[in-house]
């Protein structure tokens, strides 16, 4: 996942890579690997051998130095990471997994619905800030693996998708 982030009027170009260790995170060309822990009240970030404890709030995110201003802009989900390692051609059904754990606060499809890509399937709130799961290509909902209300880990599976056409990459 790729986005532009304003901390505090500082303008960040961030990228996102779930690894099996967590995260890498590319923030201006550095790389940071990073694994994180959610709780009801805050995130615990781990980036080497350094330990912040976040709550976020709005768009604020507090630590232990202060209260921060957040922005995100220009998210983009270019890449196919939320898309289970299958072939992508027409009838190829794909999972469609949360890149982080969150609470589902909407399901926004029901089974045998048409989708577009890019149109939003899931709605999952994580660190008080809500995040859109969008179909990798047009087709039809084949499952919806999540219920509202439902608090869900990273890489779950919360859709299936049966492709059509050929817009998905």
């Amino acid at each position: 996942m790729r986005f532009r982030l304003d901390v505090d009027g500082e303008r960040r170009e961030i990228d996102v890579e779930r690894s099996a260790a967590g995260f890498a995170i590319r923030i201006d060309g550095a790389v940071y690997r990073v694994r994180t822990r959610s709780t009801a009240e805050f995130v615990d970030v781990r980036i080497g051998t350094k330990r912040f404890r976040v709550r976020l709030q709005g768009n604020e995110a507090i630590l232990e130095d202060g209260v921060h201003r957040l922005r995100i802009e220009d998210v983009s989900e270019d890449r196919a990471d939320v898309v289970e390692g299958r072939p992508t051609d027409t009838g190829a059904v794909v999972d469609v997994r949360s890149s982080m754990p969150g609470r589902v606060v909407r399901v926004a499809v029901a089974v045998g619905a048409h989708v577009d890509r890019g149109q939003t399937l899931v709605v999952l709130e994580a660190m008080k800030m809500q995040n859109e799961i969008p179909s990798p290509g047009d087709g039809v909902v084949r499952e919806v693996a999540v219920a509202e209300g439902e608090i869900v880990t990273a890489d779950r599976v919360v859709a299936s998708i049966e492709l059509r056409g050929s817009s998905a990459s």
